[in-house]
């Protein structure tokens, strides 16, 4: 591989983890489009490893916010959809998956703009929580459903709780992706050289976070939500188009 290559991707995944760490999500769809137009093999795998690292340094920074008893239902729930999303591969091909999930997401986008208002209910919870688990699995992409149901959150318990999410959903999406060949140590090793630039901005980030107030951490979610779903929905339907 072209050490060109290895330096966007990093430089990609770097862009993403500075977002993730300011705004509490937001790494896979800053990232994944670019390192998928210049090494299509590092998405989800190398890019779900990366963004495990992540949230676990993440989740060590804002460990005091953590709630894991609000986030019970929702792990319950990312479960179910990690498996389905595995078994939902064999059989269907990823880009008709992310086609659906991401115009599910521009959907939930739009009742967000309106006056109707998500509220963190463990029924909320475990329904984002399952559709976390296939859009994570099939696309890399899978903050989206628990950032709208968690938009209204303080900025700093935002962060914290997506963290935890992550780290949970990262491990279950790599144990799926490891059983259906997806992810192996050819991505475990390109992970791991490009791991060190994501490391050192994320680290940054945590220098201007505070700068950062909420209601600027709820438009940003729902503007990352819609990029989510032209993403994922780009994903689906590019195959077409060649």
């Amino acid at each position: 591989m072209e050490t060109s290559t290895l330096i966007y991707c990093a430089l990609a995944l770097s862009a993403g983890c500075f977002v993730q760490s300011t705004v509490g999500f937001g790494m896979a769809i800053v990232a994944a489009p670019i390192v998928y137009f210049y090494e299509p093999r590092f998405v989800p795998g190398v890019v779900t490893f990366v963004g495990l690292i992540l949230a676990l340094i993440n989740m060590w920074q804002y460990r005091r916010m953590i709630s894991f008893t609000g986030m019970s239902a929702a792990f319950v729930g990312l479960v179910p959809g990690t498996i389905v999303a595995g078994w939902i591969l064999v059989y269907i091909s990823a880009e008709h998956l992310a086609l659906i999930l991401g115009a599910g997401v521009l959907l939930a986008v739009l009742i967000s703009l309106s006056k109707v208002r998500f509220k963190p209910t463990p029924k909320a919870l475990f329904v984002a929580g399952f559709t976390s688990g296939l859009m994570g699995t099939t696309t890399s992409i899978g903050g989206p459903p628990m950032a709208l149901v968690l938009q209204h959150a303080e900025a700093g318990k935002l962060r914290a709780n997506l963290a935890v999410y992550f780290v949970f959903s990262c491990v279950l999406s790599l144990i799926a992706l490891s059983a259906t060949g997806h992810f192996s140590l050819w991505h475990l090793k390109y992970a791991l050289i490009v791991l060190p630039a994501p490391i050192l901005t994320t680290l940054l980030a945590y220098k201007v976070q505070h700068l950062i107030k909420t209601e600027w951490v709820r438009y940003a979610l729902l503007v990352l939500c819609t990029f989510a779903g032209m993403a994922a929905m780009w994903q689906g339907l590019s195959p077409m188009w060649t």
